[in-house]
Order: C-alpha cells, then structure tokens, then sequence
C-alpha cells in the first residue's frame, strides 16, 4: 500500500534508543512514518519518495554514534551520518511538495574540548572523527536551510541516559551500569574527578515533541542538556547506593577536562523545562540493564 497522503512525521533511526523512545510517546501512529530498511534506504533516493514527499516533520536520528566503548571507524562515520544526511536532503529536495521541518540530534562533541562553557555562537573545533562527522551533518543542513530546501532546528545533545541505552556503545550511564551489575571493573578518568552533563531520556522525548517553541524563536540551534556537569564519582557513588555493591573501581590519571554547557539560549526558548532527578534517572536505567 502506498504511504502518500497519510504520513505527517518521518522518523529515521527508529529502531534507535532516540527514535524507538519518540515513537512509543506517540498515542496514536497514524500519522507516524518510519524508515525501514527492508523497503527504504538512505542510500538510494528513489527508495525515499513515498517517505519524503508529504513529510511535515523529519527527525534524522539514523547514524552511527560513538563513545563509551564504541569507536567506529572513519568510514563507516562518513558513509552513515554524512552521506545519509546529505541523500536524505537530496530525496527531500527532489519529492518534497513543500518544505518540511528537520530535526538533527548532534552532539556537544563539535565543540572544542579544551573550552570551559559550550556555547552555540562559540567557534567549532571537533577533536575527533565523530564530531567532524557530527558538524558535517550540521553544515549539510543549514545549508539546505538557506536554500529554502527544508526549516531546522539542531539540538546538540549531551549524554542522554536512561532505559533502553545500549551499554558500551551510546551510553556512559548504561555502561557503567552494565559493569556494576557484572561486577566489572570500573575506569575512573582523571582519578573520578572527570564529568559529564547528563540529560534524561524522557526530558530529551518531551523536547522533540515541543519542537514548535524551537521553530517559533528564529534560531535553529541549539544545546540539549542539562547545564550541570556531574563528576563519574558522584555517579559511582549513586551507584553503589543503588545497587548495594562495593563497585570495584580503578583510578586512572587523565588529563581534567573543566566545562559547563550553556543553556541560556535553550531556556529562553524553553523556559518551564523540568529535568528529572538524577539519581532517579540512574536507578532506572540501573534496573534496566541486564
């Protein structure tokens, strides 16, 4: 059966911890389009019409994300998030009957680590593959932006954590859950004192959902997290209160990376915004783990 005339959202990566958790806030999927990859692929064009052409919101999630144990390799960063992302504008340029709106989940990674506060006007630096590839992404689509070819907004997200994340690959928390549970040795970078800025997956899921406020204010980017960093020490600490465990640890003498995210510009826009409790959010995903 044809899917014209009947999809309003695309959602690409929706078997992704992102795109699964956004599919399922949905109460009814009618209107609900998923790319997949038995009939669709991001790398021929013409597989993409029935998706692309009456669109009126696209969230890109499909790529390959890096970290926390996973390091892919140059190619394959370049095949799946800057070719796909530059087919799919290519397939919305070529079907779309008018432009519809492109949400992107970059990353806090296109900013220079040696920075004390991220910040979304701050000059781009990416110290590694995946960022390059990440800004990639994100220079393809303000360009389509000014071309008229679609609208955007590019939330550049921290670390997302909570149920559903794949330890090892996406996930700082979920990994060290995983090791908790498995009683595995934990790494302590810059001898525990290292941070990270967490935000919960259900706060990131409501964002999405409100994507109207981002496409109200004029600004297109912006920074998805919490403002807060939290040393691994503290998330250890929660840990081991949580799980009732003497967590094995190991204490590794790194270099201290000191920043903070802004998210002034995310609270103008957004101001009534609630994140979950951290603690919480770490029992949650703890339980979660296998």
């Amino acid at each position: 059966m044809s899917l014209k005339n009947q999809k309003k959202i695309l959602i690409t990566g929706a078997s992704g911890f992102l795109g699964k958790k956004l599919v399922e806030s949905y109460q009814t999927k009618k209107n609900i389009c998923l790319l997949d990859r038995k009939y669709h692929s991001l790398f021929e064009i013409e597989s993409l019409e029935d998706l692309v052409s009456d669109a009126e919101i696209i969230y890109h999630f499909a790529g390959v994300n890096s970290g926390s144990g996973y390091q892919p390799k140059l190619e394959e960063l370049n095949k799946n998030n800057i070719d796909a992302t530059y087919n799919l504008i290519k397939a919305i340029k070529k079907y779309c009957k008018r432009p519809p709106t492109l949400v992107l989940t970059s990353s806090i990674h296109v900013y220079d680590k040696v920075s004390k506060i991220f910040s979304e006007n701050d000059q781009l630096s990416p110290n590694s593959s995946y960022g390059m590839s990440k800004l990639s992404q994100e220079i393809l689509i303000n360009q389509a932006t000014q071309m008229g070819i679609i609208k955007s907004v590019i939330f550049r997200a921290s670390n997302i954590y909570g149920p559903g994340c794949r330890p090892n690959y996406n996930s700082a928390i979920s990994t060290f859950c995983y090791q908790v549970k498995n009683q595995e040795e934990i790494p302590l970078y810059a001898n525990g004192k290292a941070t990270l800025d967490l935000i919960y997956i259900d706060d990131v899921i409501k964002v999405l959902r409100d994507i109207k406020f981002f496409l109200r204010s004029g600004k297109n980017t912006f920074n998805l997290a919490s403002g807060r960093t939290v040393p691994i020490n503290e998330i250890i600490s929660n840990l081991a209160e949580i799980s009732g465990q003497k967590i094995k640890t190991k204490l590794i003498d790194t270099p201290l990376l000191e920043f903070k995210i802004s998210t002034k510009l995310f609270k103008s826009v957004y101001p009534n915004f609630k994140l979950h409790n951290i603690k919480d959010g770490i029992r949650v995903a703890y339980e979660s783990v296998n």
